[in-house]
């Protein structure tokens, strides 16, 4: 059997943790930060790899070849700084850099950013980048882009907006310098930066482009190591290898990437085993990742991230604003029952309002605690909540819209089962991310079970919390909670920082504004042959989660 040992589940989060911290804490001092950069091979045009390694690259390393991976959806668009889409990032990784960038231990690391410095005040961050970067259209890369882009994020109402309130002004003393000059302290800002929503745009391709609603990102051009090929709507995405990446010439290895759409578990999992796709790519279900295991062919990275599942709630709808009935299903949801029977290898009880990759920030005592599992006390919120059950007992019938890929559908399965019991009928509505994403945007919803990243920084609880958080499409606001973690975010330390979270975590469990199921853990499936995979221990700490400038083929 070939795969990453899985380490005790507490210890991979006290790694992540004090990786994160260390990565934090060196973001602080005023010295330059540089990277470590290991180039190796230019690639061939073929579709499988060379026999032996291209001139330049590693020993060992073979060049070329198609790597295919499985994708649950297809992304709304190729901007990668535009509308949330959590069906982009891998694409967007390989095709467009930003200054720093979030790997899969959850660390901030260079991106296209050769080094930093950070005032003393934490007022005033300042990059440095390479002299030989070049967008895929041929023309150089400056700090000029990177002043357009967040000038354009801002000003268009981009991904990362919200995020941004903090720039005061950005300015270019050369062309290989670029100085963000903030309004307040933000320890979490770097976190900002490795997040989605702030790839590098040339400002000769985009400017005075609609970044939001037009199409004008249906060929994007980056200056990542990979460049788009071609978009076969519902089917794939593919991208050529850069030949003038400013890291080669002998990077990336691969030829081409595709990105393969595959919504059904099953049908993607079977094209797994049969060869056609490289790496999965989705979650895969409980009793494939036991299969795996088990077979040499296949390597299985274990990876913790700061994501969690859970019932989300309209709050323009009276009844879901109703804080009898949130605190119902609170009680009434099983969160260990629904990780045995739908999660298993996937799932860990979420009990606290932070994620417990910030151990640091995270408030355990009872007050800021998620209720545990009782049905009794379920029901009796349910009796106050002012609706009259009939004669079968069941209060009122509800929508939960959910997503149709792995591990949802069986989770929606256990939620109906469960609510039943307290006098919910439970209709499951599964989509495909785009469709529920468009939905859930246009607050045509009452319920959603969903799941989603809340990384790099601590910061990012906010997104679906805080009253104008970008990815707050439930309406909650609580004006106490918003003032407590902008204070937070705004400290320049994480000793400042974390009581002033645990405050806000008290307001969140009193709240109750969405029910928290489990932490989001996974296993990373592909094949054996696939080397140099963004989680693995010979590419992690060079790559993004999704980017593949060190993968190779070694068949």
């Amino acid at each position: 059997m070939k795969k990453t040992s899985k380490p005790c589940r507490w210890l991979a989060l006290l790694i992540a943790v004090t990786m994160l911290a260390m990565c934090l804490a060196a973001c602080s001092k005023d010295e330059p930060n540089t990277p470590d950069n290991q180039g190796s091979n230019a690639s061939q045009d073929n579709n499988t790899p060379d026999d032996a390694n291209t001139p330049g690259a590693p020993e060992g390393v073979k060049t070329g070849g198609t790597m295919v991976m499985g994708q649950g959806a297809e992304p709304l668009s190729l901007n990668p700084d535009g509308k949330p889409d959590d069906n982009i990032p891998n694409i967007a990784q390989n095709i467009f850099q930003r200054l720093v960038k979030t790997n899969n231990n959850q660390e901030v690391i260079l991106d296209l950013a050769t080094g930093y410095t950070v005032s003393e005040d934490g007022m005033t961050y300042t990059f440095t980048l390479p002299d030989n970067v070049r967008f895929h259209d041929g023309e150089p890369l400056t700090s000029d882009d990177v002043k357009f882009t967040f000038d354009e994020i801002k000003a268009q109402t981009g991904l990362a907006a919200p995020t941004l309130t903090c720039i005061e002004e950005i300015t270019c003393p050369d062309d290989t310098t670029v100085v963000f000059q903030l309004n307040t302290p933000n320890a979490g800002f770097l976190g900002v930066l490795a997040y989605n929503g702030t790839f590098i745009l040339p400002r000769h391709v985009y400017e005075g482009k609609d970044w939001i609603d037009a199409d004008s990102m249906m060929t994007p051009v980056g200056s990542g190591p990979f460049k788009f090929e071609e978009w076969n709507k519902g089917v794939s995405i593919s991208m050529v290898r850069n030949e003038d990446y400013y890291l080669g010439p002998e990077l990336p290895y691969l030829d081409r990437i595709i990105f393969s759409y595959i919504s059904d578990a099953t049908t993607a999992v079977q094209s797994f085993y049969n060869g056609d796709l490289d790496v999965l790519g989705i979650i895969a279900p409980s009793s494939d990742i036991d299969r795996m295991m088990g077979d040499d062919k296949y390597t299985l990275d274990y990876v913790v991230y700061p994501s969690r599942f859970y019932v989300g709630f309209n709050f323009n709808d009276e009844l879901m604003a109703n804080h009898d009935f949130r605190m119902a299903l609170a009680y009434g949801i099983d969160s260990d029952d629904m990780i045995n029977k739908a999660m298993k290898t996937v799932g860990m009880k979420s009990t606290q309002w932070i994620s417990p990759v910030f151990e640091w920030a995270v408030n355990y005592d009872a007050d800021a605690t998620v209720p545990a599992f009782d049905l009794e006390k379920a029901k009796e919120y349910m009796e106050k909540t002012g609706l009259t059950p009939d004669a079968n007992g069941t209060y009122l019938k509800v929508t939960v819209d959910t997503y149709n890929y792995e591990p949802f559908p069986d989770m929606a399965l256990v939620l109906k089962d469960q609510l039943a019991k307290i006098g919910i009928e439970v209709n499951i509505n599964m989509l495909e991310y785009a469709a529920w994403e468009e939905k859930i945007a246009a607050g045509d919803f009452t319920m959603v079970l969903s799941g989603g990243y809340q990384g790099p920084d601590v910061s990012a609880v906010g997104m679906r919390l805080e009253t104008n958080g970008v990815l707050n499409y439930y309406g909650y606001s609580n004006a106490e909670l918003d003032a407590l973690l902008a204070d937070a975010a705004a400290q320049p330390t994480q000793e400042l920082q974390a009581p002033i979270y645990k405050q806000a975590q008290v307001i969140m469990n009193q709240d109750m504004p969405q029910v928290l199921i489990s932490e989001w853990l996974g296993y990373i499936p592909y094949h054996s042959y696939v080397k140099g995979h963004p989680a693995s221990a010979d590419a992690v700490e060079k790559t993004a989660f999704g980017e593949f400038t060190y993968t190779w083929l070694d068949k």
